[in-house]
């Protein structure tokens, strides 16, 4: 049994977004990840392999560390990818030493060429119950992150501090004298009222506050996620980039040499360097000199 090998580069137009990328695996495999990083334990890539193609590596299989934060056990998660990769002769190499730091570039440019392979190999062909297959374990670290902050609310503590400060005003009117308690009683309904309100009000205006806040918070950080995704395609690009224009460089400094320019196919080659496209213009080198002017300056 061999799988369909895929050829991903940062130039693929295609790519998905961070967010269609953790949709996808968190219905796939009913798991909860939250962010691309958390990719980096490998146990999402290993439970899709089982579903693509069941029993490859046998038992192996089961040495997979499903809800793990210890980097030794990512590690392992990869090298069971790396067994069912070697099984089926995919000929990916896994970058497991960037992958288990758990960085966003890594971690996404990893992810999109598995969609594609995934895309190529699965066939839907059996039921196959993710949730089943790794025991009912949680996948992904939005479960425990999600019962972390449910069980870390703190609104239920402040609460009880207004009846406790409210109850010493009643306690403070019995030893005043009758004018005070007087002045008392109609203080009592604006302060019982305004402190009432007013701490309403704050938890009001604190609630529209921390809304917002929250709001802009996540728009901050998916802005975030667009400004690192389009980071990490202008890197693969210049990469890419300065990868051809070497070769062109080198192919150039060949057909300059000597014992190279007689040959029939060299002045070919160079035109074909030389070319330009319809609009394109080089440089002048009175622009050339100005700049660099400026750059002395």
């Amino acid at each position: 049994m061999a799988a369909v090998n895929v050829y991903h580069t940062s130039v693929t137009t295609d790519n998905l977004s961070r967010n269609d990328i953790l949709q996808w695996i968190n219905t796939a495999l009913e798991a909860n990840f939250i962010k691309v990083e958390d990719l980096c334990s490998g146990s999402a890539y290993c439970q899709f392999m089982e579903m693509m193609f069941p029993g490859a590596i046998g038992s192996r299989s089961k040495r997979v560390k499903w809800n793990t934060k210890l980097e030794h056990e990512y590690i392992n998660n990869f090298k069971v990818l790396q067994e069912y990769f070697k099984a089926l002769t995919v000929d990916k190499i896994v970058p497991v030493e960037k992958l288990v730091k758990g960085k966003f570039q890594d971690n996404f440019e990893f992810v999109q060429w598995f969609k594609k392979f995934f895309d190529a190999n699965y066939t839907a062909a059996h039921d196959y119950d993710p949730v089943a297959a790794r025991d009912g374990q949680p996948l992904g670290s939005g479960g425990k992150a999600s019962a972390a902050t449910s069980g870390i609310r703190a609104p239920p503590a402040p609460r009880p501090a207004p009846p406790t400060r409210a109850a010493p005003a009643p306690t403070r009117a019995p030893p005043a004298t009758k004018p005070m308690q007087q002045h008392q009683q109609k203080i009592s309904p604006s302060v019982h009222r305004p402190v009432g309100s007013s701490g309403h009000h704050v938890d009001s205006h604190h609630g529209s506050h921390s809304h917002d806040n929250l709001r802009l918070q996540q728009e901050i950080e998916s802005l975030q996620d667009i400004i690192q995704q389009h980071g990490a395609q202008i890197a693969g690009l210049e990469k890419e980039r300065d990868f051809y224009y070497q070769k062109l460089r080198d192919v150039e400094v060949i057909c300059q040499e000597p014992e190279c320019e007689s040959l029939p196919h060299t002045q070919k080659i160079l035109e074909i360097l030389y070319a330009t496209e319809e609009g394109f213009h080089l440089p002048d080198d009175n622009n050339h000199d100005d700049n660099e002017q400026v750059q002395d300056i």
